[in-house]
């Protein structure tokens, strides 16, 4: 935090510029250089898909806690314990040294472009606020308060730590603005925007959806604004297909724009070393007679599905190209997620056009279908009695949770976090990890290098912590 390095890997990108404008970046490396805004931007778009995408053990280890994967050897993550690798760490540093940093610095060279119409510069300025949005929506839903309004003043090398619930609803401004601002009449960044190629409606939608998750994620701490924002996002109008889905297109042609699960699982070979499907997350497939399982995993040698309990060795099923594919997407948000969002929505009394139940097909539709399951298959299962929403086991909570839970197989921090959020699948009673200190982190601690590079401000935020300590079971203000 205490500098923030525009960063632009002008190789590592040369395959997703080459069809845009910014061919001309050949230039002496001990010279000062002006990168063009749309570098940075594409650089941030990618950094943040990076990120959320990838399995790193020192940046994410999300699909472990959510038990999508466990860990057969180096359990620590497996166990709630991040000493050895310090995601705590790597997460914020990308996230705030790549990811907003090259953003913040595109969207100020925007504010600057002479080159373009005011709608298309406006438009370009808006979208990067989308993503920096969607960037800090990350960091204060894992570890709570912390550098906000300050955190991309490269001229403040202390940031003060802002409270979390006030960085939300800043958030969710930040996305009204965009939402009533964003001109889709008017031009953007073509080809150097890899999600939407520029597609300003598209990028409205995705406004606006992110805007129903921030509501409801206010819902249980304060119903009243979450009623007022989720009413407003549905107004705007969120994601109706998988034709909407925020997805970052990966390329096989190069080692360092491939799928980041594809480097690190089978380029260097972690899979075979660390992970194995957890155990649950495979019983509940085999449970349910989800289709998604041959999709998603291959059999164990001997035959069958296996999973494995946190920290066991043994012989399991792998991956299936769906995740290792060195152009399979990186999903930043999708309509399976929006659809069960309504479907929450809608039990908790917002207006969202149609039942809960409705909203609930459609997400359960649109999961199976994105994976191009057949509409055959998706009948059947959703008629089968611990699927169909009238009659699966539990509350609404229960039954989206659950079903959300296996949607997010791939979908990585969003998986954790919905745990947290809806409670279910309840780990902490169904599969405690052997040799577990605690239960489920609720949050990520500070990353170490804060508490000795910005002391004061780390203090303050630890301070204001569920019992003043910087614990992984410090509830953030949103968790019930």
């Amino acid at each position: 935090m205490k500098k923030l390095i525009y960063i632009f890997a002008a190789a590592a990108l040369l395959s997703f510029t080459a069809c845009t404008d910014f061919e001309d970046l050949n230039t002496d490396p001990k010279s000062t250089v002006e990168v063009p805004a749309n570098a940075l931007f594409l650089a941030g778009e990618k950094n943040l898909a990076d990120v959320y995408t990838s399995a790193n053990l020192t940046t994410s280890p999300f699909r472990i806690l959510s038990q999508v994967w466990t860990q057969t050897s180096n359990v620590g993550e497996a166990r709630y314990n991040f000493t050895q690798y310090n995601a705590p760490g790597g997460w914020w540093k990308t996230i705030y040294t790549k990811a907003l940093a090259n953003l913040s610095e595109a969207k100020r060279l925007y504010a600057e472009e002479k080159t373009t119409s005011e709608e298309a510069r406006k438009n370009k300025g808006l979208i990067t606020d989308v993503l920096e949005v969607y960037a800090f929506s990350l960091l204060v839903n894992t570890y709570g308060d912390i550098p906000y309004s300050e955190a991309l003043n490269r001229s403040i090398p202390f940031p003060k730590y802002d409270d979390a619930r006030t960085i939300i609803n800043d958030l969710l401004a930040r996305l009204d603005a965009a939402i009533a601002g964003l001109d889709v009449n008017a031009a953007s960044f073509g080809a150097a925007d890899k999600i939407y190629q520029g597609d300003v409606a598209k990028w409205k939608k995705f406004s606006a959806s992110l805007k129903l998750k921030l509501a409801l994620l206010l819902a249980d701490a304060d119903a009243t604004a979450a009623t007022q924002k989720a009413s407003e996002a549905i107004t705007a109008g969120v994601f109706t297909s998988n034709a909407d889905n925020a997805k970052f297109p990966y390329l096989s042609s190069a080692v360092a724009n491939a799928n980041p699960l594809r480097q690190y699982l089978v380029t260097e070979e972690a899979w075979s070393k660390y992970f194995a499907p957890a155990e649950l997350f495979i019983q509940t497939l085999e449970d349910l007679n989800d289709p998604r399982l041959s999709v998603l995993f291959t059999e164990a040698v001997g035959g069958g599905y296996a999973g494995a309990g946190a920290g066991e060795a043994g012989a399991y099923s792998g991956l299936t190209e769906y995740w290792t594919a060195a152009s399979a997407p990186g999903v930043l948000l999708d309509y399976a997620e929006v659809a069960f969002l309504l479907a929450e929505a809608a039990e908790r009394g917002v207006n969202t056009g149609a039942t809960a139940e409705a909203h609930y097909n459609n997400a359960v539709t649109a999961s199976l279908a994105a994976l191009e399951i057949d509409d055959s298959d998706i009948t059947t299962y959703l008629a089968q009695s611990e699927v169909a929403y009238t009659t699966a086991t539990g509350d609404w909570r229960r039954k989206i949770g659950v079903q959300k839970w296996l949607a997010f197989a791939n979908r990585n921090w969003d998986a954790w976090t919905e745990i947290r959020r809806l409670g279910h699948p309840n780990l902490n009673t169904l599969s405690p990890p052997a040799g577990a200190d605690e239960s489920l982190p609720l949050r990520l601690y500070y990353p170490p290098e804060e508490q000795n590079s910005n002391s004061l401000h780390w203090g303050e935020a630890v301070h204001k912590l569920p019992g003043g300590n910087d614990a992984l079971s410090a509830k953030l203000f949103w968790q019930r």
